[in-house]
């Protein structure tokens, strides 16, 4: 995982909860926009990496506490006391927390996240920088010398995980 996203925090930052339905099945309909929104926002590439962790003493009917939507693995913190507990032991599990980058706007999740050394974004801050680049994107395209230029740029800033980082060291002998 590299993309760990506090869900209901970034959702209210994202969609509105439609108004006349009960609150179930407007937190349902919210969520749901949010995921498809999610598949807008990140690379195909990201999106088993990712984990979006909402709140729930129950998982909603029909939903286990965990699946994968599209490649992203949706998590119910349903046995635990909240989604920021579930996403502070992640964080604290992360084997390479230096490459693991947590959107929340709860600032104990920060905390938690820059001591072990993992990119902090607001949700709100996240999300408009993920629309920026969707906009730069279909405003340049994506095979514009710009667009590859970031991405090369991307690659090349992004740091290696332990477990790659000690295949290359088997692969050259370090």
């Amino acid at each position: 995982m590299r993309l760990l996203i506090d869900g209901y925090n970034l959702m209210f930052e994202s969609t509105s909860v439609e108004r006349g339905m009960d609150g179930k099945n407007a937190l349902r309909a919210a969520r749901g926009r949010l995921l498809h929104l999610l598949l807008d926002l990140i690379d195909e590439s990201m999106r088993d990496k990712t984990m979006i962790v909402f709140d729930a003493k129950k998982a909603p009917p029909g939903l286990p506490d965990k699946y994968t939507h599209y490649g992203i693995q949706v998590v119910f913190a349903r046995d635990w006391d909240s989604a920021d507990e579930l996403i502070q032991t992640e964080i604290r599990r992360h084997s390479a927390p230096k490459t693991l980058t947590v959107v929340s706007s709860d600032h104990a999740i920060h905390r938690k996240a820059s001591a072990r050394g993992a990119k902090v974004l607001d949700s709100d801050e996240w999300l408009d920088l993920q629309l920026e680049n969707r906009a730069r994107i279909a405003r340049q395209g994506p095979d514009s010398p710009e667009s590859i230029a970031d991405m090369e740029c991307e690659s090349k800033n992004r740091e290696l995980s332990e477990e790659e980082r000690n295949k290359w060291l088997k692969e050259f002998g370090g």
